[in-house]
């Protein structure tokens, strides 16, 4: 991982996850994709939580993971004090600051709303994590990984809060009339539908390869389904969508074909209808006649 950060509102990027030579930051600035030279700096943050560290102690008070004095070259380079890191690292352990490198944009032109035809999608950061939203309907693109490191936030911050929520919540977001099949902004696909956490009734389009759209308030809903502590209840639930691409692109076939067989059997009823028969019986009569 080769970490650099954008001058105007320091997001992370990888700059080994791309060969262009300049990163386009969603805030509009542009920057070198050239990771910073290291420097060796004193460790004072544990670099799995980020937590402050005390004397020379060999493992971390707070969350006991080893603490690794004398990092190899390989690890991470901090791309805000530039001190090199233990491989795996998660947080500097010099300043303490988060690694949490942004998806890098692969086209240059704004993003279409899958739900909004012509209108164009606009960078927003929720979080510290940079998103897509849609001016018109108000709906949410979080590319690549953002979601599920935005439902690990919100469940770090519900352990935080040594408490759950009362499970009792009002739905923001509207109740969909009718099953749509709503297509990737990124690749045009037609994404997958996911009840997220398998049983909170917030119904996700998610695309396995590029990320997840959500209606608008529907972002609302998780964080008070995951509040309320819905992902420990859901049992067997390790992530908000599977992550095997194959599998969800074989499942949304098989959907797909269902889809295509109910509408074929609406269209042979309204045919019947429009010539009054009332089914396959009043069908049969007509041809023994």
């Amino acid at each position: 991982m080769k970490l650099v950060a954008c001058p105007k509102c320091h997001a992370q990027y990888d700059a080994a996850l791309t060969d262009a030579e300049t990163i386009a930051c969603r805030c509009g600035a542009s920057f070198p994709a050239k990771a910073p030279p290291s420097k060796d700096l004193a460790v004072t943050r544990c670099g799995s939580c980020g937590a402050l560290l005390s004397g020379d102690e060999r493992t971390c008070s707070y969350c006991r993971a080893e603490v690794i004095r004398r990092p190899t070259a390989a690890g991470p380079v901090c791309p805000e004090c530039y001190a090199r890191n233990p491989e795996g690292a998660r947080h500097c352990t010099a300043c303490g600051i988060a690694f949490l490198p942004q998806p890098i944009r692969t086209r240059s032109e704004p993003l279409e709303c899958p739900v909004c035809p012509g209108s164009r999608l606009g960078s927003r950061s929720i979080g510290g994590l940079w998103a897509e939203e849609c001016p018109r309907c108000l709906g949410l693109w979080a590319p690549g990984d953002v979601m599920d490191r935005l439902v690990d936030r919100i469940e770090a911050a519900r352990r935080d809060a040594k408490r759950t929520v009362e499970p009792h919540r009002e739905r923001h977001a509207a109740w969909q009339s009718e099953v749509v099949y709503r297509h990737c902004p990124e690749c045009g696909g037609a994404m997958q539908r996911r009840n997220f956490g398998g049983r909170s009734g917030v119904v996700l389009d998610w695309c396995g390869s590029h990320g997840t759209w959500l209606d608008a308030h529907e972002m609302e809903d998780v964080a008070a389904f995951v509040m309320e502590g819905g992902l420990e209840r859901a049992a067997g639930v390790t992530s908000a969508f599977p992550a095997d691409p194959a599998r969800t692109a074989a499942i949304l076939a098989a959907e797909q074909l269902l889809m295509d067989e109910r509408a074929r059997s609406e269209a042979r009823r309204r045919v019947l209808q429009a010539k009054g028969w009332k089914g396959l019986g009043d069908l049969f009569n007509q041809i023994l006649k």
